[in-house]
């Protein structure tokens, strides 16, 4: 069998055994990898934390002031849009009121226009009217000369004939024809 290596259970490991100057410089190393540690490593990483809160810190507060911002432009926003708002409904009713203005003016300045139109189409009918009535008493004044001629058998003067007609024609009512 080949050889056999017996371990004693009891002092034969040299990391089991206590020896108090090995454990006095690994206290000693140890304390002096804290300090370097502490100098060179735990210093820089916790000032980089440190900025980096603060870093952090200053971009939550610049999010929430922009947030403030934010909210008051929408504020704004919506003010202005209810005054734009109002002032189209406002140019909305003036335009609706210039327009029902414009269209009585249209309505009144057509309605003078027949009443017009009505009294020149009437005053010619009028003028129109007398002198028909006239040109009927010429011809009654002719047509009654005749007939008193032809009646008399004997012609009278111009004078006398008209004179003869025209007290004829002032007894006659002709009122009827005039109103026509």
């Amino acid at each position: 069998m080949g050889p056999l290596v017996h371990v004693d259970p009891v002092g034969a490991n040299p990391l089991l055994e206590l020896s108090p100057g090995l454990m006095i410089w690994t206290i000693v190393v140890f304390l002096l990898t804290l300090l370097i540690l502490k100098k060179f490593v735990f210093g820089p990483v916790g000032e980089a934390i440190e900025k980096r809160r603060a870093s952090i810190s200053a971009s939550i507060e610049e999010a929430e002031s922009s947030r403030d911002e934010a909210v008051k432009l929408l504020d704004q926003y919506k003010v202005q849009l209810a005054e734009a708002r109002r002032e189209a409904d406002e140019l909305r009713e003036s335009g609706r009121r210039d327009g029902e203005r414009q269209k009585q003016e249209i309505v009144g300045q057509a309605q003078e226009q027949r009443e017009r139109i009505v009294t020149d189409t009437q005053t010619q009918i009028d003028a129109q009217a007398q002198a028909a009535v006239a040109g009927i008493r010429d011809d009654v004044v002719v047509l009654a000369l005749s007939a008193a001629e032809k009646v008399t058998k004997k012609s009278l003067s111009d004078d006398d004939h008209r004179k003869m007609v025209e007290d004829a024609l002032a007894d006659a009512d002709l009122s009827g024809l005039q109103k026509a």
